[in-house]
């Protein structure tokens, strides 16, 4: 649903933001080496979401990247529509140019639904639940790793 772009752009926002909480700029080496992404791509996302203000950055020691608003301030559909737009809540699930209530394809109906519902989510949704979420000790940004998953 998301391109590779918007989900790396998510986890490193919400990286961000834990790391602004405990009053620490976190800098492309460290979010690309913890999120293992790949370090070149996150800097031109990183340095994306700085001219579209969602983060800020500051050079020099002790600089690095942070929220440019609260994270309770930034919704996952403001995040999302910066980095992909929001074609892929409108876009037919068969790749139908005019595909609509009136003109449907086989797969409209369903489609839909999950589009909306998709919608809905990433509307009401904000970085700050996230966070919430990773600090609950329910949710990871982080990928396990296979010591532990063979435990």
């Amino acid at each position: 649903m998301l391109s590779k772009t918007a989900e790396y752009a998510l986890r490193a926002i919400v990286y961000i933001a834990l790391s602004d909480a405990q009053g620490h700029k976190a800098g492309i080496k460290e979010i690309a080496k913890e999120l293992e992404l790949p370090a070149h791509f996150m800097g031109k996302i990183l340095q994306d979401l700085v001219r579209k203000g969602i983060i800020a950055s500051m050079k020099g020691p002790g600089g690095g990247f942070f929220l440019h608003r609260t994270a309770s301030e930034i919704s996952l559909l403001e995040v999302v529509s910066i980095i992909d737009g929001l074609e892929a809540f409108r876009k037919c699930g068969m790749g139908m140019k005019m595909c609509s209530d009136l003109h449907p394809c086989p797969l409209h109906n369903e489609i839909k639904a999950y589009r909306d519902q998709l919608l809905k989510v990433f509307s009401s949704k904000t970085i700050q639940d996230l966070v919430d979420g990773i600090n609950s000790g329910k949710y990871f940004i982080t990928n396990l790793h296979e010591d532990i998953a063979s435990a």
